[in-house]
């Protein structure tokens, strides 16, 4: 979308809590600017500017290390916002600061023009034209004012044609509130401006009235993306999901940011389909390379058991063309052969390699002239050895692979990486955050692994003497810690221990338990046994293990309060989720994906702001589905 003039002209009002402000930094990023402004009494406050935008964001963005020109210009220049201006109902912004301005000219390509005293001494691009030049050394002359509808007689401003068209053009509306103002009017868009009545008339001055000089409450149109920000409430779009914002400002900063994080998901998604797809194909090859060692182990072996079988047959023919060679030459040999019907399961004669072949029903056997047959034999079984060594090789390799696969199934698609930051929610995140976590019924805290770098971090960096390790009795599954766990109730083994069980490929398999066995921290260790490969995120467990049998997968995600008045999401147990979160929901293995579950919880847990993507990264890996 891009901010039109009516919409700047609500901004422009927004943007008067930036004067007197004081510009500390300026970034660029191409064609695209954020001005870090310090308000006396306030907090920092960011105002972006794009080629079709204009507004102030929460989110910080990431910026190149070394600025370009132009954006040095502005940091030289910019000081005191004096005022940020509206040019008349153009769609140009004036920021003075002293006899320095900043000019936004936010139409077309857009450009942004920094002038001292009315002379240009930077812009973004220089340009030509043939009434005016934007060029540094020259006075700045502002292009012809665009028509201004507000307090004037709408009709006497449009020319003829389709009163969409000539609503759009004429009086600056552009295509969205253009079609608003004909829709509100109850007239067919396409309506000639000199086929309307003078009813018609009235319906369109009042509709245009009501655009004009209603009262503003700001809102953001969405289906599965943001479709427009708007000052007010448009029939256009009432079939779609609408949000409120306190400024309009708000709302065109939840439209970029959302898109920007759903281009990153996109983008995050095909690298994990073309990483996913290229593991699948090596673990075809793999699969293939095994099959056909096997294959060729087993006839190796066969034809060195074939030999045996047919030893005295195989002998006599042996002896027949070595006695035959010691007379004639091999290609009399080879016309004797081909000429008796008794040497017909001789197939071929090999001078060069001295060997020929011998057909014995399911196979044909290369038997070596001038070696006994248990050589050859002995041969065929080493060539089965050698097979079945690289099979052990292959086995060893797609199991690495299978792995691969499943780490990388295990969180799919999580956005951990956010292209925007929200600044007004900076804090210092506890440790334990990169983890899955929770806090347990009797405020024991619960760490388990994401992957196998974090199953491998929480074992060795945090792990202490007096927790307990917990681990899901098969492969794949997480690391978990409980902290001073040798002191834990019942209750809180339990909990861990349905943690285990619960974030695991048991949940996307639907499986209902398992068993979970713990162990103290000095059981656990990376010292594998002699021609043992221990991979990231595995360890050896030394002792005796203390088990839990038949324990449930169960879940709930709530809001915790991790600092006075911010909440984030936590998932574990059901208890423990109740216990710790002012509310909560349960979840089981569904058929509904993450990123949709997701968009349900944020929607009943709307008030505590929590975050998509962090309430993805909080659930089960797999589909779920809500009980409650």
């Amino acid at each position: 979308m891009e901010v039109t003039s009516l919409d700047l002209s609500v901004l422009e009002k927004e943007f008067e809590q930036l004067e007197n402000g004081h510009v500390q930094k300026v970034y660029q990023r191409k064609n695209e600017l954020t001005l870090e402004i310090y308000v006396p009494g306030e907090d920092k406050k960011r105002l972006l500017i794009g080629p079709d935008r204009a507004f102030i964001t929460k989110y910080k963005r990431e910026n190149p290390t070394r600025p370009p020109g132009f954006c040095m210009e502005l940091r030289k220049h910019l000081g005191r916002l004096d005022s940020i201006e509206q040019r008349g109902f153009d769609r140009i912004l004036v920021l003075k600061s002293g006899d320095t301005k900043l000019i936004l000219e936010l139409f077309g390509k857009s450009n942004y023009i920094l002038t001292k005293n009315d002379k240009i001494i930077g812009a973004l691009r220089e340009e030509e034209w043939a009434e005016r030049e934007i060029r540094v050394g020259l006075d700045y002359k502002f292009p012809e004012p665009t028509a201004d509808p507000r307090g004037e007689d709408y009709f006497k401003m449009l020319q003829d044609g389709e009163l969409v068209r000539r609503l759009a053009s004429d009086l600056s509306l552009g295509g969205t509130y253009a079609e608003e103002a004909c829709k509100r009017a109850d007239i067919d868009k396409n309506t000639e401006i000199k086929d309307l009545s003078d009813k018609q008339k009235n319906q369109v001055k009042n509709a245009l009235d009501k655009l004009l000089k209603s009262g503003k409450q700001p809102v953001l149109y969405s289906d599965d993306l943001p479709k427009r920000a708007a000052p007010f409430t448009l029939e256009k779009y009432n079939h779609l999901e609408i949000e409120q914002f306190s400024t309009l400002s708000e709302a065109i900063d939840e439209y970029y940011y959302r898109r920007k994080k759903q281009e990153q998901k996109q983008r995050r998604e095909s690298k994990y389909q073309e990483k996913l797809e290229g593991l699948k194909r090596q673990k075809e090859q793999q699969e293939r390379k095994i099959q056909g060692l096997k294959k060729s182990s087993e006839q190796n072996r066969r034809n060195a058991e074939l030999i045996y079988e047919n030893y005295n047959e195989l002998e006599k023919a042996k002896s027949a063309l070595e006695k035959g060679l010691e007379k004639h030459r091999w290609e009399k040999v080879e016309e004797k052969i081909q000429e008796s019907s008794k040497a017909e399961k001789i197939k071929a004669l090999n001078k060069r390699n001295r060997f020929f072949s011998y057909d014995v029903g399911e196979s044909r056997l290369k038997i070596f002239l001038n070696q006994n047959l248990e050589a050859t034999a002995s041969g065929y079984y080493d060539k089965a050895k050698e097979s079945e060594s690289k099979m052990e090789s292959a086995e060893k390799a797609l199991a690495k692979t299978e792995e691969k696969i499943q780490e990388l199934s295990q969180e799919e698609l999580e956005l951990e990486n956010e292209v925007m930051e929200d600044k007004t929610r900076k804090r210092s995140k506890k440790w334990f955050e990169k983890y899955r976590w929770f806090y347990s019924t009797d405020q024991h805290l619960v760490i388990l692994g994401r992957d196998s770098q974090t199953n491998e971090m929480l074992v060795k960096k945090h792990m202490e003497s007096n927790d307990l390790y917990l681990h899901a009795d098969f492969d794949g599954a997480p690391s978990a810690v409980i902290k001073n766990g040798q002191d834990a109730p019942k209750k809180t083994l339990e909990e861990a221990a349905r943690a285990a069980v619960t974030f695991t490929k048991a949940w996307k398999a639907g499986i209902g338990a398992a068993d979970v066995y713990r162990v103290k921290p000095e059981q656990v260790t990376k010292e594998a046994e002699p021609g043992e490969y221990l991979s990231q995120g595995a360890f050896v467990i030394r002792g005796e293990r203390e088990y839990m049998h038949n324990i449930k997968i169960d879940a709930a995600i709530g809001p915790y309060e991790i600092e006075e008045g911010l909440y984030i999401p936590i998932a574990g147990p059901q208890q423990a989720i109740e216990e710790n979160c002012p509310d909560y929901v349960v979840l089981r293995p569904g058929k509904t994906k993450k990123s949709e579950i997701a968009k349900q919880i944020n929607r009943k847990f709307k008030g505590y702001d929590l975050g998509l993507d962090y309430i993805i990264r909080s659930l089960p890996p797999g589909k779920s589905q809500i009980e409650n």
